[in-house]
């Protein structure tokens, strides 16, 4: 038997396209981070905007019991 010959219909990672392989794998601090130095300018801007509006969101939120 030859290894690198496998059945790959019942496994469920090999049915399934790469981009959706990628969500059902989180990704490591360090892989997006390697990710996002090769990102320009103006994308790391809006990323930084929306970091400090949700920062700003969690200030002014209010947990209520009931």
């Amino acid at each position: 038997m030859d290894i690198n010959k496998h059945n790959t219909n019942n496994n469920l990672l090999s049915d399934t396209s790469k981009a959706e392989k990628k969500l059902l794998i989180p990704k490591t601090d360090e892989e997006r981070l390697r990710e996002d130095i090769y990102r320009s300018d103006m994308e790391k801007f809006r990323l930084f905007t929306r970091m400090l509006r949700r920062n700003e969101m969690f200030k002014r939120a209010k947990i209520t019991h009931k």
